[in-house]
């Protein structure tokens, strides 16, 4: 079990690439402090990381993000935005 726990498997002064990682409150599978806790750990075991970690969480959606056609839209739009960005392509 332990080997595939992706927080304790978190290796110290490595440099990890971008990481754009997400969550929601009211996920039923993932509960909100676990992408935090991750994204937190991330940061703290490589603190000369260049590459960004960057962390969101929606407050009002759950496991498969947005219900409403439209905002799934927009948070598809600030995913792909990262995408771009660090492909350097926006």
């Amino acid at each position: 079990m332990f080997e595939y726990s992706p927080i304790n498997n978190i290796k110290k002064d490595t440099t990890y690439p971008a990481c754009w990682i997400t969550g929601g409150l009211h996920d039923p599978r993932v509960a909100y402090w676990e992408p935090s806790k991750y994204a937190a750990t991330l940061r703290h075991s490589n603190p000369k990381n260049i590459n960004p970690i960057c962390l969101k969480l929606d407050l009002t959606v759950g496991h498969f993000s947005a219900s409403d056609r439209y905002k799934y839209f927009r948070e598809m739009a600030v995913d792909y935005s990262f995408l771009l960005d660090q492909l350097k392509l926006a």
